[in-house]
């Protein structure tokens, strides 16, 4: 396993923390890397099943200047649970909250350069209610149904989609929406993948 032997913080906004490493490999070869660090406890990013249908948002992204497709999403904050927050952002972000949450996965953005986690939630058994949220501008609610979802032609519409929301259709598509009987563990999804 490589060794970290210098971190140094080059740069620090109220959001990111830029740190320099210097790392030694078995091979006493010697890099150094950049890597992101946020400065909270991760986000969630929530897949709500209302019906046969799961909700999206439209939402603007600054990063690329245009509005961009994604799940509802946002950071957990301190004191927190992964599902505490997943209820709230619901609420803030599609008007609902939820009485079936379920974390199903954990995805690592950029492992190589970010240490950012997203945690993945379902959630089912939605019933209408509201929190003021923090977003500076009424978020478009967009639904499409999971057969719809399934064969992909509604995302593709969009010129800007989360790439999460990509990993989060596969992970629910492959494992959860399935029945019971027939779900397909993620690890063997991903064998299947690489044949």
């Amino acid at each position: 396993m490589p060794k970290i032997f210098r971190k140094s913080v080059i740069a620090q906004t109220r959001l990111f923390k830029i740190q320099e490493l210097d790392i030694k490999f078995s091979n006493n070869e010697q890099r150094t890397y950049e890597t992101i660090s946020g400065t909270g406890e991760g986000a969630v990013m929530i897949v709500p099943v209302l019906g046969n249908d799961l909700v999206l948002i439209s939402e603007y992204a600054a990063a690329v200047d245009d509005y961009s497709i994604t799940f509802p999403k946002g950071k957990i904050d301190k004191g927190e649970t992964i599902l505490e927050a997943a209820n709230r952002e619901l609420q803030e972000e599609i008007g609902y909250m939820s009485s079936n949450l379920e974390h199903v996965h954990t995805l690592d953005l950029a492992p190589g350069y970010i240490d950012h986690k997203t945690h993945i939630v379902i959630a089912r058994d939605l019933q209408k209610s509201s929190l003021r949220g923090d977003e500076p501008e009424p978020l478009k609610i967009i639904q499409h149904s999971i057969d719809e979802i399934k064969k992909s032609y509604c995302l593709t519409n969009y010129s800007h989609v989360d790439s999460r929301v990509y990993s989060s259709l596969y992970i629910c598509l492959l494992y959860t929406f399935s029945e019971p009987t027939r779900r397909t563990p993620i690890s063997y999804a991903v064998f299947c993948l690489k044949k």
